[in-house]
């Protein structure tokens, strides 16, 4: 496993194709971050209260937001989360670089971007976490991490480890419309940084992220304030036809791909299903040095 970087735009490589075979090999050669996975957690999502007792704990919720800890560097370290002051100075690097090609790509406003794995467990969601801690180094932004691989949330580990395990999230508030969007955001443990975990107690459908509730809730949160840059942890690309939708409703994508497990062909596939003008480059997971 390495931590070692090798960036590339592949948009300004698109630029430059000559043919479709031609951009595909471009596709697949320019890369931006090659870094570690993370261990994904799973757990059930079942159904739970009524709405009004989840409108009351939301509201209890959101008023001991404020008083969550703050993760000390040594417990970023273990948690695998990069932080300005970490001794990985590699992983530290190759998640700034990736951050200012991102902000590249739209120097004058936010963004939204969606972080997803080619294959399962590809890492992608290592990815938009360090991705989302390293856009909260700059004291002038923020960032927010949507969690969205219904299958594989992972989340749950750090939310518990600040206190808020019970807290709702994405999913209870695409289904009580009575939830507002101040009562699914929680703190990470991170300054300046925010998320928006999966949430409990709700059955997982396939209509979710076509919803007009969904599309809203993304239009909101990013406008809100225009220092905030939303990254989407999303499911993979080669099994979930969620990923699809959610790569259509972000302004980018950044695709995530173990390195040799994936074949070229099932590479070309996926990358002609996405917009040119919005995949945003290639991370390339656990290349060797």
């Amino acid at each position: 496993m390495t931590d070692r970087a090798k960036i590339a735009n592949v948009r300004s490589v698109l630029q430059q194709q000559q043919g479709k075979a031609q951009r595909r090999h471009l596709k697949r050669e320019r890369s931006m971050v090659p870094l570690g996975s993370s261990d994904s957690r799973r757990r059930d999502i079942r159904r739970g209260n009524d709405s009004i007792s989840l409108a009351e704990k939301a509201r209890a919720d959101l008023a001991n937001m404020e008083e969550a800890r703050v993760f000390t560097d040594r417990q970023l370290d273990l948690l695998g989360i990069v932080h300005p002051r970490s001794g990985n100075h590699a992983m530290v690097d190759s998640m700034r670089q990736l951050r200012t090609k991102l902000y590249a790509l739209r120097p004058d406003s936010n963004f939204s971007v969606l972080v997803s794995s080619v294959v399962p467990e590809g890492g992608a969601s290592y990815v938009g976490l360090n991705l989302a801690a390293a856009i909260a180094f700059d004291k002038s932004r923020t960032s927010m991490l949507v969690e969205t691989n219904l299958h594989s949330p992972v989340l749950y580990k750090l939310m518990k480890l600040i206190g808020r395990e019970q807290a709702h999230g994405l999913l209870e508030y695409l289904e009580h419309p009575e939830l507002g969007i101040e009562h699914i955001v929680s703190p990470s443990g991170i300054p300046r940084m925010r998320v928006i975990p999966m949430g409990q107690h709700v059955e997982i459908s396939d209509e979710h992220f076509s919803s007009a509730r969904y599309r809203q809730l993304m239009h909101d949160i990013q406008a809100r304030y225009d220092n905030r840059y939303i990254i989407v942890d999303g499911p993979p690309m080669s099994s979930s036809t969620d990923a699809r939708i959610l790569s259509e409703i972000c302004d980018y994508t950044v695709l995530v791909v173990p390195y040799g497990g994936v074949t070229p062909g099932v590479l070309d596939s996926i990358v002609d299903e996405i917009d040119e003008s919005r995949l945003a480059g290639v991370v390339i997971n656990n290349q060797p040095v």
